[in-house]
């Protein structure tokens, strides 16, 4: 023995490892608004070694876990591995620890941790509302007077000439144009949601105007279908947008006073709206059968100029500088009008056939032939063979995207997938495999789903909800004009940034763009929070979408709710068919980790193991 005595070398040993933990503390990334009393839950950890306690507001450890084999996240550079803490069950916040060290200390617990987002998502359509003031009572310190009011509007030169009347509808994003194609992947979305969980939905609400006797989602629904229906010529073509010519300022929409126009002509246009009106027709029969028969006419008529006119490509004329929403590649649209307007009527002339080796699935405001395959899926009676078509398309890319949620941050993202708007992306896969789990019932797709919204509320390498008034760090600039004008420090809450990516699209020397916030950063990090980055933090309808789907679709199933056309094992009303993760064995049972030394050297052992105090096995 050296010239220390045993009780040195302990306390030399103990001194040791408590400053390496220092140095090499852990980084844990949670969802930061909460996780299921039911659902299965982890969390990401990063440069973390040895097991994992949870302690709740009393100090007390609760549970002891494992970590998983640490893998490579490529769009992150980063080596982490997964926890798996599913057997903590009992609603309440809780700190993570590591070592001794507090990695964190808002990790929650609920039974309905995402019914408030759900809310949000979908009651920011209507702080999107044009042609209507937003009174206090329902949009609280955000209210504001109405914009574009003036419902006579004028075409531009490539859309004819003289005036026509349009008014309602959405903002599309943090500018106050209207889009007839970023409008027709937003509406199906939550159009789909409905009809997916009627009875669910029919009794949701979020404090917005609704109309009649309609739930608050069909009435919000209805808003944005009252403006699209606008849009329709009298020979069945849609315009492709309504938009003054050039972006506005940092203003409130009243206070943009520049012309609007109806701009373009496009097949793109006009087929997506077809595809939609076909869907609001079921759904709207119930409350307002003609109301319903008025979107399915339309559709029709939308349709068979399409057909005959399939080719009609837009692009923005010379002296438009708004929104483009150009689409080259124009099958997927006629694949989605022919399915939803078959599914509608039964009309054998409108019946498609899918591709069962089309590969371009995950639905995007250009690829929208996802959502033919999720028509057919989910309306197998009305779809016939098509629907089993339809099923071995979704679970054929499910279950690759099940095992790739396993890996590195347990969301399905590759390092191609971070583009303009990659939190839709994610939200968009987080769907897909959704519509896997309703078919199948298989609860690997209902996990990697749910992921999907960790992830976006926080479990990413960001360690940021991405949801503006969620989470312990969202958020504060978006670009969005009304957040930037109305003097109210929070921004409007419920909205989806479009998150990192590596384009850069924002970033120059003009005094309003960003500078360089990339240096350094990975595909997954290339994020910032400032009004300039409408590459990475504007907001869109199409990405709120699917973030409303989610959030509202877990809801709705863990309420007992679940599509009429599921499978065996989903549930149908009453009680939820998901199996219960809080039944499985708690990971709990690892034994201690105790600190050795030996030959002067201090290690860590575990189950037999030696580790040093960087958590490297030696033995």
């Amino acid at each position: 023995m050296s010239k220390f005595g045993l009780k040195q070398h302990i306390s030399i040993a103990v001194a040791a490892f408590s400053l390496a933990s220092s140095a090499f503390a852990a980084t844990a990334y949670i969802n930061q608004v909460g996780y299921r009393t039911t659902d299965p839950k982890e969390f990401t950890l990063f440069e973390g070694s040895g097991d994992v306690e949870i302690v709740d507001a009393t100090g007390k450890s609760v549970l002891t876990v494992t970590p998983k084999a640490a893998s490579e996240w490529k769009p992150s550079g980063q080596t982490v591995q997964l926890v798996d803490f599913s057997g903590l069950t009992v609603p309440g916040t809780y700190s993570i620890k590591q070592g001794g060290q507090v990695l964190r200390n808002d990790l929650k617990i609920a039974d309905k941790p995402f019914e408030d987002v759900a809310k949000a998502a979908l009651k920011w359509y209507y702080y999107q509302r044009a042609s209507m003031p937003l009174e206090e009572q329902y949009a609280g310190q955000w209210a504001r007077a109405a914009g574009h009011t003036n419902e006579t509007v004028e075409f531009h030169k490539s859309a004819g000439t003289g005036t026509m009347t349009s008014s309602k509808g959405w903002y599309d994003a943090g500018d106050f144009g209207r889009y007839i194609v970023n409008s027709g992947i937003t509406t199906y979305t939550l159009i789909s949601l409905y009809e997916h969980f009627p009875d669910y939905f029919k009794t949701l609400k979020w404090n917005i105007p609704a109309e009649g006797n309609l739930p608050d989602l069909l009435a919000e629904i209805k808003w944005n279908l009252d403006w699209m229906l606008t849009m329709q010529a009298e020979d069945g073509m849609v315009y492709h947008k309504l938009t003054t010519l050039q972006f506005p300022g940092d203003i409130m929409p009243a206070d943009d006073k520049a012309k609007l126009y109806v701009i373009g002509k496009g097949s793109a246009a006009t087929l997506d709206f077809a595809g939609v009106m076909a869907a609001a027709y079921r759904v709207y029969k119930p409350f307002d059968e003609a109301y319903a028969n008025k979107c399915l006419e339309a559709a029709k008529k939308a349709y068979a100029w399409g057909a005959a006119n399939p080719n009609m490509i837009f692009n923005n004329p010379r002296d438009v500088g708004s929104g483009t929403y150009s689409d080259g590649k124009l099958d997927d649209e006629m694949m989605f009008a022919r399915m939803e307007l078959f599914i509608s009527t039964g009309d054998e002339s409108y019946k498609p056939t899918l591709n069962a080796n089309e590969t371009s699935i995950i639905p995007a405001w250009p690829e929208m032939y996802g959502l033919a395959v999720y028509g057919a899926a989910s309306h197998p009676t009305e779809a016939g063979a098509e629907a089993a078509t339809a099923k071995t398309m979704l679970t054929d890319i499910a279950s690759e995207y099940a095992y790739i949620a396993t890996k590195g941050f347990g969301v399905v993202m590759s390092s191609e997938d971070f583009v303009w708007g990659s939190n839709a992306v994610a939200g968009n896969q987080g769907v897909f495999l959704l519509h896997a789990y309703y078919v199948t019932g298989e609860q690997k797709y209902y996990e990697a789903a749910k992921k999907v919204l960790d992830y976006l509320l926080g479990k990413n390498p960001l360690d940021m909800s991405f949801v503006t008034g969620f989470g312990t760090k969202s958020p504060m600039l978006p670009h969005h004009r009304p957040s930037t004008a109305d003097g109210v420090e929070p921004p409007v809450p419920g909205m989806l940034v479009g998150g990192p990516q590596p384009g850069g699209e924002d970033i120059g020397k003009d005094t309003w763009m960003c500078k360089d916030y990339r240096t350094g950063k990975t595909n997954a990090t290339s994020y910032i929070d400032d009004r300039c980055s409408y590459a990475t933090n504007e907001v869109a309808i199409n990405w709120n979408a699917p973030l409303a789907y989610l959030a509202g679709a877990l809801e709705a199933l863990n309420a007992g709710y679940a599509p009429s056309f599921a499978a065996d094992g989903v549930a149908k009303g009453g009680t939820s068919a998901l199996r219960p993760f809080s039944s499985r064995t708690p990971v709990s049972t690892s034994k201690a980790v105790r600190l050795r030394f030996a030959d002067q050297k201090v290690f860590i052992e575990k189950d037999g193991k030696r580790f040093d105090l960087k958590g490297i096995r030696i033995k």
